[in-house]
């Protein structure tokens, strides 16, 4: 591709990675500075060799982020004669963010994991896991970022596009059985005092809509910590084709 230069001040530089990296390219981005030049090495949208210098690896990307100016230019097609690293974007940015200043703006309500494969490729320690669920329990944010680490953990994954805020009243949940109730399904209490604040109401239904699109709707009550899933009394799977583990979208009526 053509070799001509752009102001990197003009443009979000972690966004200019990941636009590469999203369109699989392989390739050598350069930074052109007065006190050096940066070079992002990327086989087929994987990160390959990071180099600012002498500095290599994660530090060098966190010495252009602090002072993110130069003209760039990337070469399509170029491959390093021999690449440290083999990782994806994610895994790097996750890791580079860590030694930056918190700047991104967080919202209040509850969020959606934006791409759900991504966050799935990724290593998370056992109390990130958690985090991970109460987002997809629609617990929000403004709950979760009393802890510093969890708030810094929310910063980053919005700031590298994977979670922004829910518009949808519809949560996916994993369908469990119980006994200890009858006539009515649980979901947890923060999903409901959610969709009541959205509707002005306390929900008494929902609709439970399985993957070959089969709508059910049962009565429904709250219960704490319950996550992502849906508990269903024997008396009411009976009387539909939803199975235990069952991976189904509800929303109130």
């Amino acid at each position: 591709m053509s070799k001509s230069t752009a102001n990197l001040e003009t443009f979000d530089f972690l966004e200019l990675l990941y636009m590469l990296s999203g369109s699989k390219k392989t390739g050598a981005l350069a930074v052109y500075r007065p006190d050096g030049l940066f070079q992002c090495w990327l086989e087929e949208g994987r990160v390959r060799q990071l180099e600012f210098g002498l500095v290599q690896g994660g530090p060098a990307v966190v010495q252009l982020l602090l002072d993110p100016r130069g003209r760039f230019q990337f070469e399509e097609g170029l491959t390093h004669p021999a690449p440290m690293m083999d990782a994806t974007l994610d895994e790097v940015a996750f890791e580079v963010l860590d030694a930056l200043p918190e700047h991104t703006p967080l919202f209040d309500g509850p969020g959606r994991i934006t791409s759900p494969e991504r966050v799935a490729s990724m290593r998370w320690t056992l109390t990130e896991k958690d985090v991970l669920r109460h987002i997809e329990a629609q617990r929000p944010l403004s709950d979760l970022i009393r802890d510093a680490e969890t708030r810094r953990m929310l910063a980053k994954l919005v700031r590298m596009g994977l979670l922004s805020p829910r518009k949808s009243r519809v949560a996916r949940l994993s369908i469990t059985v119980t006994r200890e109730v009858r006539g009515v399904a649980l979901i947890d209490e923060l999903i409901l005092k959610r969709w009541k604040e959205d509707l002005v109401r306390a929900p008494q239904q929902i609709a439970v809509r399985d993957d070959a699109g089969n709508v059910y709707t049962l009565p429904v009550r709250s219960g704490p910590d319950l996550g992502a899933q849906l508990f269903i009394p024997t008396d009411l799977l009976m009387r539909t084709g939803l199975r235990s583990g069952d991976s189904v979208l509800v929303r109130p009526v």
